[in-house]
């Protein structure tokens, strides 16, 4: 899965071609300078301008996946993740029976796993694939007030309706009542679950499954909000119900500073069963009652939000603020990428009048890439993010080369194989700190010296699963981009961050364009071969 720790020894060879027209010695350079090279082709770095830009608030709403709990990263500090969800009848206008009693209410969302043995008895052991962390943390449960709407009252309720990471205090000034639920040191379990249902013959079928999320709900705060409400309107369709109960707020806070952090499908596997019992007639119509046991599934969604505190150290969050578009500098001496709507930067790979001169040259581009190098004073022993992705920030699109990396065969169902040529998975030293990423833009550069491709603002942020950004993008606060499905192929202008970057954790710290280490600094390598003079 995708919080799981893969070790990667890739190798990268890179094939030119050297059938191409002899190059001229004396290309001139533009930004750039033109670098030893053993073979006939020419080899040029270009300087290029890249800052950072802080993500204030991402929109968190229909996502694929939500994390949930306390993430503690060396470098970055401590992030916490929360979820308001809505709540939905599987059956309107539900009849639970005569003489109901309310048993037990469990919510259960389970977790990401694989099964790695199975003993002689049969029992399964399991290893968990969406957890970070392993210290415990503490869970309160209480009922939202805040309505989730599905349309945007502002757009005449043209556009759907974005919630963001950073809304946690609208959402909790709005809790109603007592805390429902509290667990002060709720630890993950990679125990399988046993549950117990009644068969058609009225005997008892043990069931096993993976691990999940399992939390005992109080009984009384659902006997009166859904029990004692058979028959009334509020029950009567899911309009009604999510007007009447509006969700549920599931808090995470740190114990003793620490915790883990949760990634599972909230809305396609989470679920609220109240297990009740109901007394009815025996098959002789005698006056002897059989107790009949039964469940009622609230599922979870289908809006649900997830929201963020990233607590950035003093240093790191001053220079993310002070390096931007509009500071007068260009460029920044360090790039900070961190995950859940917390950092990214913006490249922009060539001014606009050196564009115009190498158009002129004409040039067949061979290839072209950017090695970005972690900075290892900055990052030390933490743990760093095995990819990171480049795509078009003006246009909200992917760039050429990842498209033309889909059409070659990848694992689509291993994200950690994938698009290994168009973005390479970390470098890393035998100590397993990493060295570098590298990012292929050859078929972008083309399109803009070749083409008609606009040199368009780059934006690089970390991800967790790279083969999911072709699907989503998610928007940040403010823009007008819709952030759903197929918004990667949208020609709407706006600012957006891809969803596998909303829900990644992890950070990094990477070498900009103004390092103090030169031979580490940020340069676009170009190869490429003049068809003339």
């Amino acid at each position: 899965m995708i919080f799981k720790k893969m070790t990667l020894k890739i190798t990268t060879l890179v094939v030119v071609s050297f059938s191409f027209l002899a190059c001229d010695d004396d290309f001139s350079t533009v930004g750039g300078e033109v670098i030893e090279n053993p073979s006939d082709l020419n080899v040029e770095e270009f300087e290029v301008q890249a800052y950072n830009k802080k993500i204030n608030g991402v929109q968190t709403n229909n996502l694929t996946d939500y994390l949930l709990g306390v993430y503690n990263d060396p470098v970055y500090g401590q992030t916490n993740a929360s979820i308001l969800t809505q709540l939905s009848l599987s059956t309107a206008n539900p009849t639970f029976g005569d003489e109901v009693s309310l048993d037990s209410v469990v919510l259960t969302v389970p977790y990401y796993s694989t099964e790695e043995e199975v003993d002689e008895q049969g029992n399964t052991t399991y290893n968990l694939d969406s957890i970070i962390g392993n210290e415990p943390f503490k869970i309160s449960i209480q009922e939202s007030g805040y309505f989730l709407r599905d349309y945007d009252p502002e757009s005449n309720f043209q556009d759907r309706q974005k919630y963001y990471s950073n809304q946690a205090d609208d959402f909790e000034q709005n809790l109603l009542g007592e805390v429902i639920y509290e667990n002060e040191n709720f630890l993950p379990s990679a125990a399988s679950v046993v549950t117990y249902e009644e068969n058609t013959e009225g005997e008892l079928d043990t069931i096993t499954s993976g691990p999940a999320l399992r939390l005992k709900l109080p009984v009384a705060y659902f006997q009166e909000k859904i029990i004692d409400r058979e028959g009334s309107s509020e029950l009567n369709n899911n309009n009604n119900f999510r007007n009447y109960l509006r969700g549920l707020y599931i808090k995470a806070e740190p114990v003793n500073n620490n915790g883990s952090l949760l990634l599972f499908d909230l809305l396609e596997e989470g679920d609220i069963k109240l297990f009740y019992t109901t007394e009815e007639e025996g098959s002789n119509n005698d006056e002897e009652t059989v107790t009949r046991q039964n469940s009622y599934a609230l599922s979870l969604g289908p809006a649900a939000v997830n929201v963020y505190h990233n607590n950035y150290p003093q240093d790191i969050a001053a220079e993310v603020e002070t390096s931007g578009e509009d500071d007068g500098v260009l460029g920044a001496e360090r790039l900070f990428l961190k995950g859940m709507g917390g950092s990214m930067a913006v490249i922009k790979l060539f001014e606009e009048g050196d564009v115009e001169m190498l158009r002129q040259e004409n040039l067949m581009i061979n290839d072209a890439s950017l090695e970005l190098y972690v900075d290892k004073n900055e990052m030390g022993n933490a743990d760093e993010p095995e990819r990171i992705y480049i795509y078009d920030l003006d246009n909200n699109r992917i760039v050429a080369d990842y498209s033309f990396a889909s059409q070659i065969g990848e694992l689509r169902n291993q994200p950690w194989n994938s698009f290994t040529n168009f973005s390479s998975p970390l470098e890393r030293e035998e100590d397993e700190s990493g060295i570098k990423y590298t990012l292929s833009l050859s078929q972008h550069v083309d399109g803009i010296i070749n083409g008609d491709n606009e040199n368009v603002r780059l934006g690089l942020v970390v991800v967790d699963n790279i083969i999911e950004v072709v699907n989503w993008q998610q928007s940040q606060q403010g823009s007008q981009i819709t952030g759903y499905k197929n918004s990667a192929l949208r020609e709407t202008a706006g600012e957006t961050v891809p969803s596998p970057s909303v829900i990644s954790p992890q950070g990094t710290i990477l070498h900009g364009n103004l390092s103090e280490d030169e031979e580490k600094r940020l340069k676009l390598r170009v190869y490429f071969t003049k068809t003339r003079d």
